[in-house]
């Protein structure tokens, strides 16, 4: 579908009007009625507005294709495609980003950008800069950089506040190079927390031994997401501020039942008093 094509059907299902749209970006309803018959294309960071606005994700406004490499943004074609940890080729990464399962090369979303901004703006006639500002829109939705951005995002202040930018920065970094298998293991064990949540509050006793497995289950996936267990004290500090901030109480008690938060911290509490 061509992007006029796209644009009049995610402003359609906004229900608004041409006017409306063009009001939300800051420009006129004719530049808006030009896009949508395809008489002219917005550059790249009218495009990120209009993701913005409508809440349409970028790559499909920019109709990328079914296959690219979900680290560096490249176009897939079979003969770049990287490995699993198996040898067996994937589609989700290429193979200068990936090999058997494994990340080739450690390094940040900024210097990604650095190093590969030039080459698409080489590679397709776009300016410098814009390749700059379309590989910062398209990076924070791929696999590899996502959860990091999401996180920093909705905690990142926070979190730096109370653990320091040396511990959240080694939290990221272990995101980072996590690998998929170990990634796909982590969130399954995320799933499976919240069931023995449910089980544990049925016990009704912070201190039985579903509780008990609840805590050595959460305790191993906070782990997975920090790269290496926390020690006591940071464990329960953590489940601690679970309770003072409505985001983590939501994401325990909607699942679980009201109270889930509370029983997990009184079972972590618990489980520590013990060792």
């Amino acid at each position: 579908m061509a992007f006029a094509e796209k644009l009049i059907a995610v402003r359609r299902a906004n229900n608004l009007t041409q006017e409306q749209l063009a009001a939300k970006l800051y420009v006129t309803r004719q530049a808006v009625s030009r896009w949508e018959r395809g008489e002219v294309t917005p550059g790249i960071d009218m495009m990120k507005l209009i993701a913005a606005v409508t809440g349409e994700p970028l790559s499909h406004l920019l109709e990328m294709p079914e296959h690219y490499c979900q680290s560096c943004g490249t176009i897939l074609t079979p003969d770049d495609c990287g490995t699993d940890a198996a040898g067996a080729t994937t589609d989700h990464y290429c193979k200068w980003c990936y090999d058997r399962g494994k990340y080739t090369y450690e390094t940040t979303m900024e210097a990604m950008i650095e190093d590969c901004a030039p080459r698409l703006a080489q590679n397709t006639g776009m300016s410098l800069d814009e390749a700059v500002s379309l590989m910062g829109a398209v990076l924070p939705q791929l696999e590899r950089w996502r959860t990091v951005q999401e996180n920093e995002e909705r905690y990142g202040a926070e979190a730096r506040a109370r653990y320091g930018d040396e511990a959240i920065d080694a939290a990221s970094e272990a995101l980072l190079d996590m690998d998929p298998e170990t990634w796909n293991d982590m969130k399954e064990l995320e799933r499976a927390i919240l069931g023995q949540l449910s089980i544990a509050m049925g016990d009704g006793d912070p201190k039985s031994s579903e509780a008990q497995k609840l805590v050595a289950m959460h305790r191993r996936w906070i782990g997975l997401n920090w790269g290496c267990e926390p020690q006591d004290e940071a464990y329960l500090g953590l489940a601690r501020g679970y309770l003072a901030d409505q985001r983590f109480v939501d994401y325990y008690d909607k699942p679980c039942g009201t109270g889930a938060t509370a029983f997990l911290v009184q079972a972590i509490e618990s489980s520590l008093a013990r060792a």
